[in-house]
């Protein structure tokens, strides 16, 4: 198509492409942190096919990538360079907010020790979904699924209190069940509700890694969800191009988001003006 709108060849177009292709886009000027009295970094990986990972950073409340990397896997020593590289660029965080990977947790630790750091409420609760279906049949289940919707719900340390306490009293009542067993022989077993001790265990964790926000730190987003978003666009030009070349298609990432950086930036100055 655009060969015919400008009546250059393919071979040509592509050349042209390639250069931009073998090639690192211009450094994004820095993020102006001055007027935020916080500023949160949001973390989350996007994963392309089983291959690999495009690691974002962007700073909550404002649409802006600041950084991107590719890699095999979520590996801390991978995601703990990117946040160097933020530091180095001048830009500070109140706190953290990640799906709470185990790379990602080591690398925060590293990084930003004793900064907050929320893991997205919705990741875990989507977990637990996973773990104890969406519309379990048996009625202590359905329990269950009903405490874990509840999560939403929760905006006070009183109410995570309250929350808390509902959780260890279905415990408590259900602790049998939990642990029914069966026999194959009378060297191996294995337990009947695997799903609902994974429920469990995700939900008894809550309290300290998803509810962060509760403590001191009310302008804390919750979850991940506003870099989600972002993730639609990306997903979408990997399925578009996604017969090119890995080292390629890493540069056309990067060029992606610096031209949609570009034109955020040139909308929030065009807008102020």
């Amino acid at each position: 198509m655009i060969s015919q709108d400008t009546g250059y060849s393919i071979s040509y177009l592509v050349r042209k492409f390639h250069q931009y292709l073998d090639q690192e886009p211009p450094e994004m000027p820095v993020l102006d942190q001055s007027d935020c009295e916080v500023a949160y970094l949001l973390i989350d990986g996007l994963w392309f096919g089983r291959w690999y990972v495009m690691m974002v950073y962007r700073q909550s409340k404002n649409l802006t990538i600041l950084h991107i990397s590719v890699a095999g896997k979520e590996a801390s020593t991978k995601i703990e360079k990117d946040l160097k590289q933020l530091l180095e660029k001048g830009y500070r965080f109140t706190g953290i907010v990640s799906d709470g990977g185990t790379g990602i947790v080591s690398a925060v630790e590293e990084v930003f020790p004793g900064r907050p750091h929320q893991i997205c409420l919705a990741h875990m609760h989507r977990r637990i979904v996973a773990a104890l279906g969406r519309r379990p049949r048996d009625y202590r289940v359905a329990e269950l699924k009903r405490l874990a919707d509840h999560v939403w719900l929760l905006e006070s340390r009183e109410a995570l209190r309250w929350w808390k306490d509902q959780l260890n009293k279905w415990v408590e009542t259900n602790w049998e069940y939990m642990r029914e067993r069966r026999f194959l022989d009378f060297n191996h077993w294995w337990y009947i509700h695997k799903g609902v001790i994974k429920a469990v265990r995700i939900m008894q964790k809550l309290p300290k890694t998803s509810f962060v926000f509760l403590h001191g730190h009310p302008l804390m987003p919750k979850t991940t969800n506003e870099l989600e978003a972002q993730f639609g666009h990306l997903a979408k030009r990997w399925l578009a191009h996604r017969g090119l070349k890995k080292t390629r298609w890493e540069k056309f990432m990067k060029w992606f988001v610096y031209l949609y950086n570009h034109d955020k930036l040139s909308f929030k100055k065009s807008k102020s003006d």
